[in-house]
């Protein structure tokens, strides 16, 4: 006697186990996933910018930061809070206030002497003194420049790999699409090269295989 199966009763909007997959319902999945995936992502890239502005905003403003100590001592202990392993709060106050000194010194020796204006201008300035003089502001100063770019810089690097290693190029080897993938994102890098003099030096490097086919002096 064959047992009879039971059927459990479907709530309201709820499809049958057995019933096919339609592809507007299937379109409907991806596309929420991928707008869940972006939302999530883009609140993590804006809470990391908030996290930076209220870490290290106060460097940005180059005038403001050479000239005012307006909250300088308070900004600086929240700077290392956020970076205690880079550097400490007191010594960076301190090294904001002796390249504050520096400038003026600079200043006042030589009017033409243009001062700062971006961070970048203030680190190459520091930097031309040695890695020696403020090294808790320089730091501060890197931090600041690399970690907005770093995310940017990482999403192209997987754009451009999604654009070279395409369906046409499914068998390529990872040590020519990583080759491929650095000439593409230095592309204006690339473009000043010497094309014929980089070809003469790799025949010159193997004339034994070459030598046959090409004119070598």
């Amino acid at each position: 006697m064959d047992r009879r199966s039971r059927r459990r009763k479907r709530m309201p909007g709820e499809t049958s186990d057995d019933e096919p997959i339609t592809l507007r319902a299937e379109m409907d999945s991806v596309l929420k996933s991928i707008l869940d995936r972006l939302s999530m992502e883009l609140g993590n890239r804006f809470q990391r910018l908030k996290d930076l502005d209220h870490s290290l905003g106060f460097l940005m403003d180059v005038k403001q930061l050479i000239t005012s100590e307006e909250n300088l001592q308070e900004n600086c202990k929240t700077a290392a809070q956020y970076y205690s392993d880079d550097f400490d709060g007191a010594e960076l106050w301190h090294d904001v206030d002796d390249c504050r000194m520096l400038l003026r010194t600079r200043r006042g020796t030589d009017s033409d002497i243009k001062i700062p204006e971006t961070p970048l201008e203030l680190l190459n300035s520091l930097v031309s003194y040695g890695d020696n003089l403020c090294p808790n502001l320089q730091r501060a100063l890197r931090i600041l420049l690399a970690v907005g770019i770093s995310v940017a810089s990482c999403e192209r690097s997987f754009s451009k790999l999604k654009l070279i290693k395409n369906v046409l190029r499914s068998t390529m080897l990872q040590d020519r699409l990583s080759n491929l993938a650095i000439i593409s994102i230095e592309s204006e890098e690339f473009k000043k090269l010497n094309m014929e003099s980089l070809i003469d030096k790799f025949l010159r490097a193997r004339p034994g295989r070459f030598g046959r086919l090409y004119d070598l002096k």
